[in-house]
């Protein structure tokens, strides 16, 4: 008979030092005791109070700058500060993604309708006074700067992203900022002021719907806001390729 099988497993390793500095400094943060914007002492400072070496703590805040939990800022006036880009993480991955053609831009435009089309139909039902007041207030300043191509752009994707916010679903507005900034970078430089203006008409329809509780149509003209202006992307030359290298038919 065949000797029984070990069931003792290893034992976890212990923490190495700068992740156990990281720690300590990750649960500062979340709990109040160091707050955004705070500087942090010197990286000699806070190797005293650990009582490590300044190689543990650089290590520990470049872990934590990854992590967007802290901030490094080079030069005079510099140092380390407190910084709250969470979704830090979660745009370094999806834009890895976009660089190793795991996703496409393609993949990212589809994502963006899954998320902002709810969005609005949830708003419609649940915005108050003040968050129709704050989109109303964007699409007022869309107006304003609608003969300026690249303030125009900015307050338009402002809108998006106070849109998102109204869903009263953190995790969908995390999700639309993160998809939205990337395919601003991919694509910047490339968008013309027709197409900035075709949008903020979509935009000023969107709150007419939302303000009389129009949940359907709000995600209805959501969808049709987001496929124009997918269309005026192939229109102008711009070429949304599908994951795994392959072009769109």
């Amino acid at each position: 008979m065949a000797a029984p099988r070990s069931i003792v497993s290893r034992l976890p390793k212990r923490r190495k030092a700068y992740e156990q500095v990281a720690q300590a400094i990750r649960e500062q943060v979340f709990s109040g005791s160091l707050s955004e914007g705070q500087r942090l002492p010197s990286e000699r400072e806070m190797a005293e109070q650990f009582g490590v070496s300044r190689v543990v703590i650089r290590e520990a805040i470049r872990t934590l700058e990854l992590a967007g939990i802290l901030r490094v800022q080079k030069g005079a006036g510099g140092g380390t500060f407190v910084s709250t880009n969470y979704d830090k993480p979660l745009s370094t991955s999806l834009e890895n993604l976009l660089a190793g053609k795991a996703i496409s831009l393609e993949n990212l435009f589809e994502l963006r309708l899954l998320l902002e089309a709810p969005a609005a139909e949830k708003a419609a039902l649940r915005a108050t006074p003040e968050d129709l007041a704050s989109l109303e207030e964007i699409v007022a300043l869309s107006d304003k700067v609608s003969d300026d191509s690249e303030a125009l752009r900015a307050a338009n994707l402002e809108f998006h992203r106070r849109l998102a916010a109204l869903a009263d679903n953190p995790l969908l507005a995390v999700l639309c900022e993160t998809v939205i900034a990337i395919l601003v970078a991919s694509l910047e430089g490339q968008l013309n002021m027709e197409t900035s203006q075709a949008v903020l008409g979509y935009h000023k329809r969107i709150v007419a719907a939302i303000k009389a509780g129009q949940a359907k149509e709000a995600r209805k003209l959501v969808e049709g806001d987001l496929a124009q202006l997918h269309s005026r992307y192939h229109e102008m030359g711009i070429q949304l390729k599908t994951s795994r290298g392959g072009s769109e038919k």
